[in-house]
């Protein structure tokens, strides 16, 4: 049985079930707003918490203080694990008395900005109070070894994963008729995600005008999950780049249209800069839902990446995030239409090898087996 308490994210959702359809119990802990009705899995508890920052983190703190030791007192509990992010471990000693095994789940790291004092205090206590970390590469574990001299901690790695059945049969037709392509088939690109400064998106719009004229008469980018704010911005640099026929930018929308958007798209770009540190750490969960969903990759050459390259030719692999880069990435695959369905399907078998969800919930199990001997 394990408990679950963190931040209401997809990745440890989707782990969660992963765990529950091979047989474990997992209870999974999220926050929502005071008076905010949401619908949730009954393996999810909703805990009211404020939005101010800090006090959230605090008030959130009390409630694990207080509220988990009554809870877990009655339960046969396992495991704790616990995000890393929240300020939760200035908290935790009440939970070390119940002398249940606490692990310390860390998919994200505040690196190339400032480092939020919550982070740290968890990263210091976690040498004298945690009994095991996950973290989402092989990359994030060995940073937190350098950077927070974690070396004598048990580290487990669980990346992101998809479920491949999500992926089959998608109709597509609203989303054809939204975009105008039906009757104007384009050689189309798509991009989907949050916006940062960091994640390269204004380099992809750039790419486009570096495009020979033919080439780029023939494409059309989608870009998806922007801000509204965002979205403004965008479509002047387009307007300023001389791509706006070809660059079309659209708000977030329903995790299920995006498998639409998906399957009118030929690839999908990744253009992340491989020189910015969290990236060369993470594991985007985009390249997996296009490869999933068997489109190639234009991606960069963040470990990640390469290590997929390694195994199949997928796309193209680019060391750079510069727009030169980008658009001689999309010139190269733009010449290779015909190995396009051999590079997606290459792209969906690793997926299905290496990166399920129930891949990654064998390798959580695993791992906490090991905790425990």
């Amino acid at each position: 049985k394990i408990e679950w308490n963190m931040p209401h994210k997809t990745s440890r959702l989707k782990l969660s079930e992963a765990l529950i359809k091979r047989g474990n119990s997992v209870n999974l802990y999220m926050v929502k707003k005071f008076g905010e009705k949401i619908f949730v899995p009954k393996n999810i508890i909703c805990i009211p918490n404020i939005h101010i920052p800090i006090l959230s983190g605090i008030f959130f703190g009390l409630i694990v203080f207080f509220y988990f030791p009554i809870l877990l007192s009655k339960k046969n509990i396992d495991f704790i694990i616990i995000d890393a992010t929240k300020v939760v471990l200035p908290f935790i000693m009440s939970l070390k008395i119940l002398n249940i095994p606490l692990v310390l789940d860390i998919r994200t790291l505040p690196i190339d900005r400032d480092e939020p004092l919550s982070f740290k205090l968890s990263m210091l206590l976690s040498n004298k109070l945690i009994d095991g970390i996950t973290t989402i590469t092989p990359e994030l574990k060995n940073t937190l070894i350098d950077t927070y001299k974690l070396k004598n901690k048990k580290f487990g790695i669980w990346s992101s994963g998809v479920s491949i059945k999500d992926f089959n049969n998608t109709k597509s037709n609203n989303e054809k008729n939204i975009l105008n392509i039906e009757n104007e088939r384009k050689f189309t690109l798509i991009y989907h995600g949050d916006y940062s400064p960091t994640r390269g998106i204004e380099n992809l719009i750039k790419a486009i005008n570096k495009l020979d004229q033919n080439i780029r008469d023939d494409i059309k980018l989608l870009i998806i999950g922007m801000p509204d704010k965002i979205i403004k911005k965008l479509i002047k640099l387009s307007d300023d780049e001389g791509v706006k026929k070809q660059v079309i930018i659209l708000p977030k929308v329903n995790y299920e249209k995006i498998k639409n958007y998906l399957k009118i798209s030929d690839i999908g770009i990744i253009p992340l800069p491989p020189e910015i540190k969290w990236w060369r750490v993470s594991a985007p969960l985009k390249t997996l839902e296009y490869l999933a969903a068997k489109k190639p990759i234009i991606a960069t050459n963040i470990p990640f990446h390469c290590k997929i390259f390694e195994k199949v030719n997928c796309g193209i692999l680019i060391k750079s995030g510069s727009p030169e880069s980008i658009a001689l990435a999309i010139k190269k695959i733009y010449g290779k239409k015909n190995e396009l369905k051999k590079m997606g399907e290459n792209g969906r078998k690793i997926v299905e090898k290496y990166y399920t969800w129930d891949v990654m919930a064998n390798k959580m199990e695993k791992f906490l087996k090991q905790l425990s001997n």
